[in-house]
């Protein structure tokens, strides 16, 4: 029974360290402060779970590519704060990073806008999206609490996939002093 148990918690312990290797939670957070953007977005408007944003993501990345943007980045931006709302009623915007001024011609449901320069928190994750907000969350809540910085608007997420098992996800965080 004693080597059931000892067996049973090693293969519990391989298989989580498995995972978080997988996910990449060994790898850092880069941080800086400074003046981003601008960027100019095409978005569709998402409202439930923030993970569930995908559909979303894609919906507009094909719309984006079938239109000539290349797409490079998507985006995800963030306009709730998950602590104060319920899951159900998060709101979202979720789409591309285009180089055309798209203000005309789009389809029904989708916007356009341009995110001017401003100061931004930003940090960069070569891990998996769905722990940003376990392992980039925390430290950026950090250095606004230690550098005196609150934050000034919707968070806003961008994904570069690098390759088949790599993404690079680049948050913006809106700061003021």
């Amino acid at each position: 029974m004693k080597w059931a148990i000892i067996g049973t918690l090693t293969l519990i312990a391989v298989f989580a360290l498995g995972l978080f290797i997988y996910v990449g939670g060994y790898k850092p957070v880069q941080t800086e402060i400074g003046d981003q953007g601008p960027l100019k977005i095409v978005y569709k408007e998402h409202i439930g779970a923030y993970h569930q944003i995908m559909p979303v993501l894609t919906e507009v990345e094909g719309w984006a590519r079938q239109n000539g943007e290349a797409c490079k980045l998507t985006f995800g931006e963030y306009l709730d704060n998950p602590k104060l709302v319920a899951e159900d009623r998060l709101k979202s915007h979720g789409g591309c990073v285009v180089e055309k001024d798209w203000s005309s011609g789009l389809p029904a449901g989708y916007g356009y806008r341009e995110l001017p320069r401003r100061l931004y928190l930003s940090a960069v994750f070569e891990g998996a999206p769905s722990i940003g907000p376990l392992k980039v969350y925390p430290k950026v809540d950090d250095i606004m609490r230690e550098q005196g910085y609150k934050p000034d608007g919707a968070v806003i997420e961008t994904y570069e996939i690098l390759s088949d098992r790599e993404v690079r996800t680049r948050y913006y965080f809106p700061v003021s002093k």
